[in-house]
C-alpha cells in the first residue's frame, strides 16, 4: 500500500515560555524489506533548525530547541510510506546483545505474579511464533479496550490489575509475557490505517504493537493485541521500536517557564494511487 501520514502536535501555553528543547521520533522506519519511507518532511513553527540522530535502536530522531519567548509550538510531520502484504523472507540475524537486552524488565514492562501467572498459560508451546500467537490472542480476548482508564504512564502491572486499557497497554502486556517465557520482545510505535482514500482522510491516532523475535527462520514478527486479526500486515506503518513506550514517545522536550501546558495531538492517514504519486515524491525526496 502507499499510505500518507500528516501528524500535527500543538503545544500552547497561557503565559510565554522559552528555551524549549524537543525530540521527536516520528520518521517511519525504512529499508525493513516490508517497509520503504518515500518521502519524510518536519516543520516547526516557530521556525528553529532541525537536527538528527540515530539512536541505539535504529530510530531516527529529529530535535530543535526555540530559544526566543513563544506561547506555542507546532509540529507537523508529513510521510508517504510503501508498505508490503508479505513479510521479508529469510534466514536472518540479530544482534546477540540487542536480543538479551529486550528480555528484561523496563520501565513499563514487569515480570508481576499476575504476568508470571498469565505466561505460565503458554509454558508448554515451544514454538516462538505459535507462543506468540496465543499470547497475543488471549490478551485481545481478555482485555477490554478502554480509553481514559489509563495514561501514558501506566505499566503492565497496572493493566494487568484493571483488565482494560488501549494499545500501548496491551503491548506493554504482550511483552512481559514473551520476555518472561524468553522471547525477545519489542515496543513498536506507528500507525494503523482504517481506510479511506479522499484527500479530507479521516482522522487516526498513534498505535502501538509489538514484535517477537521467532528465531532465524521467521526474523522478527509483528503482533497487535488490541485488533482481533493479531497479525501486522499492510496497513501498519512501523515509525519506532524499543523496550517500550518510553524509548520512543512520538514527541518529547522540556520547557523553561511558568505556564501550564496545553497539548493537542492530530493524526490523518490516506491511501495514495500507486505509481504517479509517490515517484514525484521520490524524485522531490532525492533533489
Amino acid at each position: 500500500m502507499i499510505l500518507k501520514v500528516e501528524h500535527s502536535t500543538l503545544f500552547e501555553y497561557e503565559e510565554p515560555i522559552y528555551e524549549t528543547a524537543t525530540e521527536v521520533r516520528l520518521h517511519p522506519a525504512s529499508g525493513t524489506g516490508s517497509q520503504q519511507c518515500a518521502n519524510f518532511s518536519l516543520q516547526i513553527t516557530p521556525p528553529a533548525s532541525i537536527f538528527d540522530y540515530t539512536d541505539f535502536y535504529g530510530n531516527r530522531v529529529h530535535h530543535f530547541n526555540i530559544l526566543q519567548s513563544h506561547k506555542r509550538v507546532h509540529i507537523v510531520a508529513t510521510s508517504v510510506v510503501e508498505t508490503a502484504a508479505q513479510p521479508e523472507s529469510g534466514p536472518f540475524a540479530e544482534d546477540e546483545i540487542l536480543l538479551l537486552d529486550l528480555l528484561s524488565e523496563s520501565r513499563y514492562v514487569h515480570f508481576d505474579a499476575a504476568i508470571h501467572e498469565l505466561a505460565d498459560r503458554f509454558r508448554s508451546i515451544d514454538e516462538p511464533f505459535s507462543q506468540a500467537t496465543e499470547i497475543c490472542r488471549y490478551i485481545n480476548d481478555s482485555f477490554r479496550y478502554e480509553p481514559g482508564v489509563t495514561d501514558v504512564h501506566s505499566t503492565s502491572a497496572v493493566v494487568m490489575a484493571l483488565g482494560r486499557g488501549v494499545c500501548q497497554d496491551f503491548a506493554h502486556i504482550m511483552l512481559a509475557a514473551c520476555r518472561h517465557l524468553g522471547l525477545p520482545a519489542r515496543y513498536v510505535s506507528g500507525y494503523l490505517f482504517g481506510g479511506g482514500s479522499t484527500p479530507e482522510g479521516r482522522d487516526e491516532a498513534s498505535h502501538a504493537w509489538c514484535e517477537v523475535w521467532c528465531g532465524a527462520e521467521k526474523g522478527w514478527a509483528g503482533f497487535d493485541p488490541t485488533h482481533k486479526t493479531l497479525f501486522v500486515d499492510d496497513r501498519y506503518i512501523k515509525i519506532g521500536t524499543g523496550r517500550d513506550y518510553g524509548d520512543v514517545p512520538p514527541v518529547r522536550g522540556t520547557y523553561k517557564g511558568a505556564s501550564s501546558e496545553k497539548l493537542g495531538v492530530s493524526v490523518r492517514v490516506i491511501a495514495l494511487e500507486r505509481d504517479n504519486d509517490v515517484s514525484e515524491l521520490r524524485q522531490r525526496n532525492r533533489n
